[in-house]
């Protein structure tokens, strides 16, 4: 048995829809609810039966319900402010908040109650919230939260949902800059997924490198224009598992080549090898290129007029990366020790006094993410560990889960292809896991 919506005047589209078994009859009442015309739906219990739940086009509702979104930026500018009259509230199960959330946010977890249609219980649940606050409902797409706004809208509530979710959250960038004596280094700091990219440019004739860009592109061109920086050079230090990469399409916007290493690519796309290459240089700046293998067969790091190291997920500020992606048991512990001889061959012999500029961080706070390699040394557990057994022991015991859809999302930046946008950002939801620990 099925019950459908009929078009209304202002929804006259359905965007997609799916069957939930359910022990609710769906009834149109006149009740007016910002979630345009899903959540105007009364719900009594009756006997056990499969109903069909239709979602309505988004892009039509959003006309009606405006106001009852809140961007992710402005979500950013608020905990930036410390406004304390926000409530964040994350809908999702407990173990999809611990795993990744936004920081100063609680957990409610509703939002198996909303896919049950459950609202009654749903109702009792939400009265706990308190009604002095602004409440930002967040789930992982932004579509349930919304209706979880909605309800607290006719309870009284002043509530928005945040737009996209925690899928939008990944979208959100800070910007840090880093004088050294004849260079600029720009680092983005990709706050949801915790990823880090880079702008070097020479501070007398402007000339730059784009390194680790992500897929939201329009960051560094805004950038780029209001700087009036000239792009020479767009690389990869490695192919990436956990994010897709954004250099191809930044490399055609600039008329410029895309660089990486070929030992972590297929030859299937145009792409400029940095295989062999032992330096790069523009203006000022002179790049000297290390392979630095372990995290992937091969990765490379980049000393800027050796004063900067951009060394991809060689190194975090948490941990070593870790060695066991898209490789087998025996080729992760392989990864380890080739990681350990590049840590004592090539890292420990550059001078102490080197910022340390990884590709991902984890759990510090610390902004911009860097270090001098002598305060990584002291800080790092696993640096610390001299004897080559020990330390393929310590970085292979614990690995952490491995990042969501990582297969894939590999497999299209060794290929080169370039995706769309939403299908991108919808593989790449959730935490990155690049640290050994």
């Amino acid at each position: 048995m099925s019950f459908e919506l009929k078009k209304s005047s202002v929804l006259d589209s359905i965007l997609y829809q799916r069957e939930v078994n359910t022990n609710v009859l769906i009834k149109k009442t006149e009740n007016k609810s910002i979630f345009g015309y899903l959540n105007p739906l009364r719900i009594e219990p009756i006997s056990q039966y499969r109903y069909r739940f239709f979602y309505w086009n988004i892009s039509v509702i959003l006309q009606v319900m405006d106001n009852f979104l809140i961007s992710p930026k402005e979500v950013k500018e608020h905990l930036v402010s410390k406004n304390d009259g926000y409530l964040l509230v994350d809908i999702r199960e407990e173990h999809e908040y611990k795993d990744w959330n936004i920081k100063g946010s609680m957990n409610l977890p509703v939002n198996s109650l909303i896919v049950a249609g459950n609202f009654l219980e749903l109702r009792d649940i939400l009265k706990s919230l308190p009604k002095d606050k602004f409440i930002v409902t967040i789930c992982q797409r932004g579509i349930n939260s919304q209706v979880a706004a909605s309800i607290l809208r006719e309870m009284d509530y002043n509530a928005v949902a945040l737009e996209k979710g925690m899928k939008g959250w990944n979208e959100n960038f800070d910007l840090y800059k880093i004088e050294f004596t004849d260079f600029i280094l720009d680092q983005f700091v990709r706050i949801g997924k915790g990823c880090l990219s880079y702008i070097v440019y020479d501070n007398n004739d402007s000339s730059a490198a784009i390194f680790e860009p992500s897929i939201f592109v329009g960051e560094y061109e805004d950038y780029i224009s209001s700087n009036g920086l000239k792009i020479k050079y767009v690389i990869d230090t490695h192919a990436h598992a956990d994010h897709f990469s954004g250099a191809m399409e930044l490399a055609r916007k600039y008329h410029t080549d895309y660089h990486i290493n070929e030992t972590d690519v297929d030859n299937v796309f145009e792409f400029k090898s940095l295989k062999g290459v032992k330096e790069i240089t523009f203006g000022k700046v002179k790049i000297e290129i290390l392979p630095t293998p372990g995290h992937t067969d091969g990765s490379l790091s980049f000393l800027i007029n050796n004063e900067a190291l951009i060394c991809g997920d060689l190194l975090l500020l948490e941990s070593p990366g870790r060695p066991d992606l898209a490789r087998t048991k025996e080729e992760t512990v392989k990864g380890a020790e080739i990681l350990f001889n590049t840590l004592q061959n090539v890292i420990f012999k550059l001078n102490d006094n080197v910022k340390i500029f990884p590709a991902h961080f984890t759990k510090t706070e610390l902004r911009p993410v860097t270090m001098t390699l002598s305060e990584l040394k002291q800080k790092s557990e696993g640096l610390a560990i001299s004897d080559k057994n020990k330390f393929i022991e310590f970085l292979t015991s614990n690995i952490p889960m491995t990042p969501p859809n990582y297969e894939s999302i590999k497999r299209f930046n060794k290929a080169g292809v370039m995706i769309p946008l939403d299908y991108a950002e919808d593989l790449e939801i959730g935490p990155n896991r690049c640290a050994a620990r």
